[in-house]
């Protein structure tokens, strides 16, 4: 299984904005500097973020984004499902239906593989629901948002 570049960056966004000083906002060209991707493809990622109900966007001239809940309440799946959505079922074109004229016999198999897929999607999922973002990050720097991203934007440059 391959999961996208967006899952991944989304994690690192919800622990940065976890971690940052005093809790405060974020902007998308901070947080694409931070991960040095395009501000433009993270904000499909914070959209999605933001409408999960993950991250919150606050606008104005010192909106950014922060957090809707507590890292101890968000999973790896929260983040996943927001970016992904239900890729992992497998659905089927019927194009074993168009090859196969033996239709009974090809639909039991086909059942079997859909069943099999759809068992292992359910062990993924609950996998990705066992490992909440906090468990990343130390609590004493989470709790208190103790790193400051500006000034390390600031010493990269």
């Amino acid at each position: 299984m391959i999961v996208n570049h967006c899952v991944e960056q989304g994690i690192y966004v919800v622990l940065i904005l976890s971690l940052e000083r005093d809790h405060r906002p974020l902007r998308s060209t901070e947080l694409s500097a931070i991960l040095s991707v395009s501000d433009s493809y993270l904000k499909k990622i914070l959209r999605k973020l933001v409408l999960a109900d993950i991250i919150k966007s606050n606008p104005g001239k010192d909106g950014g984004f922060q957090l809707s809940r507590s890292i101890e309440e968000i999973s790896i799946f929260d983040v996943y499902s927001a970016l992904e959505g239900d890729k992992c079922t497998l659905k089927t074109s019927g194009i074993g239906e168009r090859i196969f004229v033996y239709g009974k016999e090809f639909s039991k198999g086909e059942e079997q593989v859909i069943s099999v897929f759809n068992k292992a999607n359910s062990a993924f999922c609950d996998e990705l629901r066992k490992l909440k973002i906090s468990e990343l990050a130390s609590k004493e720097y989470y709790l208190n948002g103790t790193v400051d991203f500006e000034k390390i934007i600031k010493e990269t440059k």
